[in-house]
């Protein structure tokens, strides 16, 4: 995947538009150049050492609490040989899965959903094992039963999200690709009223083949602080079939909107989604 500057994309923080209501963590981010990856052996070795980090750590943890069944509690702060390598382990394969899972998705929620699947998957096992190990397979069993069907739930929205995901990611591209493109500006600022970690905008551009002007209604997701200003530039990409895709102008700077106090949401001074 083409990373500008050698940086990972994602960080790049730029008004996102789209077309179908998609907000939050269910916004498509598909930075300039990527390319849709694939599953690759590796990265599932990364979700599945995940997994078993989180499991040891829950056993060395549960361990160092309340030692083995019959065994001495005094000893039993040595597992934290084995609880704290654990977890550091768990620690690197859920970075690995947080930034490598972008190029496979370019949405945060179905990532998201992933890693807490793989929490889920790591503690289940691990719970049983403690219970085993202490002879309180009730509780335990119980608590690790509760994990699984967690991680089964989350496993499976996670997948549904990846695929549309995923089908978002190709439709994009297609349409950078091949789909008719014109330029087009923003014409009003969001209603502050029902901004929602971003807001419903106007977009007129004019067709090159007819001359005529169009004006489509589009959500910018962005922080309150970013909200480009009427006038900014985009660049209106459309199919055959009426599919739009609307992306900032990269030829033409972005301004934003200089006082952001009506869309935001907390006193943080940062502005808001």
């Amino acid at each position: 995947m083409a990373q500008p500057d050698g940086e990972w994309p994602w960080i790049e923080d730029r008004p996102v538009f789209t077309t179908r209501g998609e907000r939050g963590g269910n916004v498509t981010a598909v930075p300039a150049g990527a390319v849709l990856g694939s599953f690759t052996r590796r990265f599932r070795l990364v979700v599945a050492g995940f997994v078993v980090g989180v499991a040891v750590a829950v056993v060395g943890a549960g361990l160092v609490v309340s030692g083995p069944s019959g065994g001495s509690s005094a000893g039993s702060w040595w597992w934290l040989a084995l609880a704290v390598p654990a977890a550091g382990f768990a620690l690197l394969q859920f970075a690995g899965v947080y930034v490598e899972g972008m190029p496979l998705m370019m949405r945060e929620r179905p990532r998201n959903l992933l890693l807490l699947a793989g929490l889920f998957g790591g503690v289940a096992p691990g719970l049983a094992v403690l219970g085993a190990l202490n002879g309180a397979e009730g509780v335990l069993l119980v608590a690790a039963a509760a994990a699984a069907f967690g991680c089964a739930v989350a496993g499976a929205f996670a997948v549904r999200g990846i695929r549309r995901a995923r089908r978002d990611v190709v439709r994009i591209l297609r349409l950078r690709a091949s789909g008719t493109a014109y330029a087009g500006t923003i014409t009003a600022l969001p209603d502050p009223r029902t901004w929602n970690h971003g807001g419903d905008v106007p977009v007129r551009y004019r067709d090159g083949d007819d001359g005529a002007e169009h004006t489509v209604t589009v959500r910018v997701n962005t922080w309150a602080h970013e909200i480009p200003v009427p006038g900014t530039r985009v660049i209106v990409r459309r199919d055959e079939d009426g599919d739009l895709l609307v992306e900032l102008d990269p030829a033409h700077p972005v301004e934003y909107h200089p006082d952001s106090r009506s869309y935001e949401q907390d006193t943080s001074g940062g502005g808001s989604m």
